[in-house]
């Protein structure tokens, strides 16, 4: 399944102007998969699961700041939970493997090398918004078609490339 981003939540899509500092604190939204699942924290793995009722305090925000360094018209951006005090990461090993990591989003604003892990370029397409790892061409954030399993990265060709 893909990812989406809410119309309403659309503000993401400008980037500051380069060379700008960045605001103290990341942007924040809630996603949705395109089954309108939305992310909680379980056993420090972010999962998708159709939260209701009571449950839906459980909800992670996902934190977002742009990624500066790189292709802006590619719309990169360096993707976290809990306020943007951890980030998402792709890892660094041969294959992708979706992590949280301890690192404040803004701090990765002003480091290069270190951000690229927790990359995304976001695309767009009719309402459905794909983000796919900027370490790891071609892999594109995803999740199950169950509830309660932990987001993953899907390896290339799973999603054609569209213009």
């Amino acid at each position: 399944l893909r990812v989406t981003l809410h119309e309403d939540n659309l503000e993401i899509l400008t980037l500051p102007t380069p060379g700008l500092r960045p605001t103290k604190q990341p942007f924040h939204y809630q996603i949705r998969d395109t089954s309108h699942k939305a992310f909680y924290l379980r056993d420090n793995s972010l999962v998708a699961a159709n939260l209701q009722g009571e449950n839906a305090s459980q909800e992670e925000k996902v934190s977002v700041v742009p990624n500066r360094r790189l292709e802006r018209k590619r719309c990169p951006l360096i993707l976290g939970i809990k306020g943007g005090s951890q980030g998402l990461s792709c890892g660094t090993a041969e294959q992708p493997r979706l992590q949280l990591e301890d690192m404040h989003l803004i701090e990765l604003f002003y480091k290069d090398e270190e951000a690229k892990r927790f990359t995304f370029f976001k695309t767009y397409n009719g309402s459905t918004h794909r983000f796919e790892a900027a370490a790891y061409p071609g892999w594109f954030l995803c999740t199950s078609a169950q509830d309660n399993d932990p987001l993953t990265l899907d390896p290339p060709g799973l999603h054609p490339r569209r213009g």
